[in-house]
């Protein structure tokens, strides 16, 4: 029970990796990198470049402080085994990551043309797997019914709302992408469907 998947355990250290070597840049380089590989989800109201698309996948792997970090750690260690195993380490990666593109795109198209808020943090992946679990092993390996699935899809939902609107657990005046959160969670009941083994594997 205390073995991580391979590449739950790839993403959490990568992500670990990549706070360390931020915690070395003078700000003013650290700004530099998330300004650059932080999605603005007011970009795509303008011509996308290279690095607009880019930043769909690169700011999933930043964030704003340690806590962050450790939050989403966390939780994607309660919830990648339960998905990556059933399906595979490819299928899992893709889930992760199209959920954390879904979440952004999502993001963006309730985000003001003016905005410069930059989201960061693997928060809309990880909401992705989440999904996704909730399909493999509620749906398919315990057989709950499809009604009560959607009843906590529904609640989910509800409470990433408010939350998000409220701002809880983010730090005073740090807007919470609550939006982009939905957005892969979503995704990932998709991915969920999709990716689902077959009855008799169970």
């Amino acid at each position: 029970m205390f073995r991580v998947p391979p590449a739950t355990g790839w993403l959490i250290a990568i992500n670990v990796l990549i706070q360390i070597v931020r915690g070395f840049l003078p700000p003013d380089r650290d700004d530099l990198v998330v300004n650059s590989l932080g999605f603005n989800a007011s970009s795509l109201y303008g011509g996308t470049g290279a690095l607009d698309l880019l930043s769909l996948v690169t700011y999933q792997f930043l964030h704003g402080g340690w806590d962050h970090l450790a939050i989403n750690m966390v939780s994607l260690l309660a919830f990648g085994a339960g998905v990556e195993r059933p399906i595979g380490k490819l299928r899992y990666l893709i889930l992760y990551i199209i959920s954390g593109v879904a979440g952004a795109l999502l993001e963006s198209l309730f985000a003001s043309p003016t905005s410069g808020d930059l989201l960061i943090g693997a928060s809309a992946s990880i909401s992705g797997v989440f999904g996704a679990l909730m399909v493999i092993w509620g749906l398919y390996r315990h057989g709950t019914n499809p009604m009560g699935a959607l009843r906590m899809t529904l609640l989910w939902i509800v409470l990433m709302a408010v939350t998000g609107i409220l701002g809880v657990g983010a730090p005073q005046g740090t807007p919470v992408a609550w939006i982009a959160h939905i957005g892969g969670f979503v995704t990932g009941i998709a991915f969920g469907f999709a990716f689902r083994p077959r009855a008799s594997r169970f």
